[in-house]
């Protein structure tokens, strides 16, 4: 495995259709709208952008992208926290603890050379995505569900 630097316009269309390559058998993922998730990358549609600094980072394993993540920091958030907080989001990968490792230790990585002190996440350059699943990716089931049975007394 490999982690890939996002450097190119090429690699940033493989950063932003990963997802669909993942889940694309997956009965309740919802993909994302494409141009919505390209605009959160695009400086000039993205005002948070305007203060942070950034770095998106593939992993490859075969000539194959199996995982991303985006590592940045908020210079506004730094102000207000008065730390300097690294983030890391846009986290995907397959299910392999080493791929993960590579992933959070490339973000983390990236943050120390920029003097940050800890690291938080997941989060996204838009307010409303933060935080990930760690339990329950079941799919419902498809069963009906139980009965209850009523007992209806007169009065």
């Amino acid at each position: 495995m490999r982690i890939h630097p996002v450097t190119t316009k090429q690699d940033l269309t493989s950063f932003l259709t990963l997802p669909y390559t993942l889940y694309k058998n997956d009965p309740v993922w919802v993909p994302p709208l494409r141009d919505e998730q390209r605009g959160q990358f695009d400086p000039k549609r993205n005002p948070l952008l305007d203060h942070c600094e950034w770095q998106l980072f593939l992993l490859e394993e075969h000539g194959k992208f199996i995982g991303r993540i985006a590592a940045f920091i908020d210079l506004l958030a730094i102000d207000f926290w008065k730390e300097r907080v690294g983030l890391f989001g846009y986290y995907e990968c397959i299910p392999d603890p080493a791929a993960s490792r590579l992933l959070l230790d490339s973000a983390r990585d990236w943050l120390l050379t920029r003097n940050c002190t800890c690291m938080r996440g997941p989060w996204s350059f838009v307010s409303q995505e933060w935080g990930l699943v760690v339990d329950g990716f079941e799919p419902p089931r498809r069963s009906c569900p139980p009965t209850i049975r009523l007992t209806m007394k007169s009065i």
